[in-house]
């Protein structure tokens, strides 16, 4: 080939590439908002599964932790919902749990996971999920760790079971510690 020939690949090439990546972007600009507005429809779904009489809810900060309140429709306070992050089998497990203004748990979700297919990822089921409902940490231990815990793990997947029932305890025991705070 002449040397004339490779420069003008080269030239298209880069061509392509810069019109490609300026398209790319300018629909990436296009969609951005509807993106954003779709998760924001997303995360609202998730916070009303978790507190089903919830009716606004606004981001927060309670003790150094980011949080969403909630509130009913009389703009009464009735609790918060907290992102948690729990060391599991796989890789970290993302949850969300949602904690009334008595301390005791409203419901929790799973958002993300790496745990084993057919095992870990059974975390995710509504079985497991459902045993935290209106518990407190006084409670919440796995039946085979402690003679007080009422959480079964599932079978197979210990490790996936306790990283989320002890992150959940944990966060209950750090807002029960609320040295006279207020909502």
């Amino acid at each position: 080939m002449k040397r004339k020939d490779i420069v003008t690949g080269i030239l298209v090439l880069l061509l392509i590439a810069s019109i490609s990546g300026f398209l790319l972007a300018q629909t990436f600009r296009v969609a951005k908002p509807r993106i954003e507005k779709q998760m924001k429809i997303e995360e609202e779904k998730l916070n009303r599964e978790i507190f089903p009489e919830g009716n606004d809810f606004r981001a927060d900060n309670f003790k150094g932790i980011k949080c969403t309140s909630v509130y009913d429709g009389q703009d009464a306070f009735i609790g918060r919902i907290f992102n948690l992050t729990a060391p599991g089998y796989g890789g970290n497990i993302l949850v969300k749990a949602g904690i009334d203004s008595e301390s005791r748990i409203t419901g929790i979700r799973i958002l993300e996971h790496k745990e084993t297919p057919g095992l870990g990822s059974r975390i995710t089921e509504a079985s497991f999920l459902d045993q935290f409902r209106n518990r407190d940490s006084s409670t919440l231990f796995l039946k085979k760790d402690s003679p007080r815990g009422n959480i079964d793990a599932i079978t197979g997947a210990t490790i996936s079971s306790r990283a989320v029932t002890d992150s959940v305890r944990k966060l209950q025991e750090q807002i029960n510690d609320t040295d006279g705070e207020t909502p």
